[in-house]
């Protein structure tokens, strides 16, 4: 078996367009730097295998921060929501809104470990 030499141009350059096509990524995002992985560099491969790994970790870090914030996001929309059916909940009038309430504030305890945090003031 022969091994395959990579072609780290076209790689990268396919990366760049994964990247482009993912929504919610920001273009200026944090980069990785000094990790010492090019001290120990000794040929051009050696050099291209690492920008492509560099390239993929960056790639990934931006994933990881693009869901972070989504998620928190939707934590915020999901807790305003919550909110506001407590608030409507405590109306006689709304008593059919209590039991999602409560499965609410249950799905959050179960996942979270904590009580659901107390509405902010407006």
């Amino acid at each position: 078996m022969t091994k395959q030499k990579l072609d780290a141009a076209e790689a990268l350059r396919r990366l760049a367009e994964i990247r482009k096509g993912i929504p919610f990524l920001e273009e200026s995002a944090p980069r990785r730097t000094g990790d010492g992985r090019l001290d120990n560099v000794r040929t051009a491969e050696d050099f291209e295998a690492l920008a492509l790994a560099e390239g993929l970790e960056n790639l990934a870090d931006d994933l990881s921060a693009a869901i972070q914030k989504k998620q928190a996001e939707a934590m915020e929309a999901a807790l305003r929501i919550y909110y506001a059916a407590e608030e409507l909940a405590r109306d006689p009038a709304n008593a059919h809104i209590v039991p999602h309430v409560q499965r609410m504030r249950e799905a959050y305890e179960r996942d979270f470990g904590r009580p659901i945090p107390r509405s902010p003031p407006d």
